[in-house]
């Protein structure tokens, strides 16, 4: 059967649906396809090549129009879909921490939404690490969202008894909650109207 570098990609994230990334390889996407593994190293020579296409992949649609007119809706909404594509991936968000990729999706975002934040008035350093801030903040929520808290309260709760950090002691319930969607809204906001009250004329 031939194959194409696609496939292996496509493969590798079936792999990952199923078993997750710790399990992931060159050899179990082999095995998936049902080809020799040196079928799938012509195609992705390592594994952190690999990573690098599935990362990509995992991002395409999320600059697919319509997209709102208003700069910071357009910034809302291509976040909001940012944070979707990596839940809709099992331990998406482990899978693109880290990852430095040229791939045409990922280029594609970043085009976007930096271009947003210059329309909506922000210089180019500006735009960029707004663009990083919340990146790296959707990355970070959807990691913890889609880790494992087992027993998260009850570790807390007990590391806290001593009364050394009276403050965390206060606000456990907000450390530890589970409203997700909430918790990003809240961040996204923050982070895009900081911005903007940064930037307001009396700034």
């Amino acid at each position: 059967m031939a194959i194409r570098q696609s496939d292996v990609t496509e493969a590798a994230l079936a792999v990952l649906q199923r078993d997750g990334l710790d399990a992931l390889s060159l050899r179990s996407v082999a095995d998936h396809l049902g080809v020799r593994h040196n079928t799938v190293r012509w195609h992705v020579d390592t594994k952190a090549h690999l990573l690098e296409l599935m990362s990509d992949r995992v991002l395409a649609g999320c600059t697919t129009p319509p997209l709102p007119d208003l700069p910071l809706e357009r910034a809302r909404t291509l976040y909001r879909r940012l944070r979707e594509a990596l839940r809709a991936c099992r331990d998406g968000a482990r899978l693109l921490g880290g990852i430095f990729t040229t791939g045409p999706e990922t280029l594609a975002f970043a085009e976007k939404a930096i271009a947003t934040f210059i329309e909506a008035g922000r210089r180019p350093r500006e735009a960029t690490w707004l663009h990083w801030s919340a990146f790296y903040f959707a990355l970070g929520l959807t990691t913890e969202e889609q880790a494992d808290r087992h027993d998260r309260s009850a570790n807390l709760e007990q590391a806290l008894s001593g009364g050394a950090y009276p403050t965390l002691a206060a606000v456990a319930a907000h450390l530890v909650s589970d409203d997700f969607d909430q918790r990003f809204e809240y961040g996204l906001d923050a982070i895009l109207r900081g911005s903007a009250a940064a930037h307001s004329p009396r700034a």
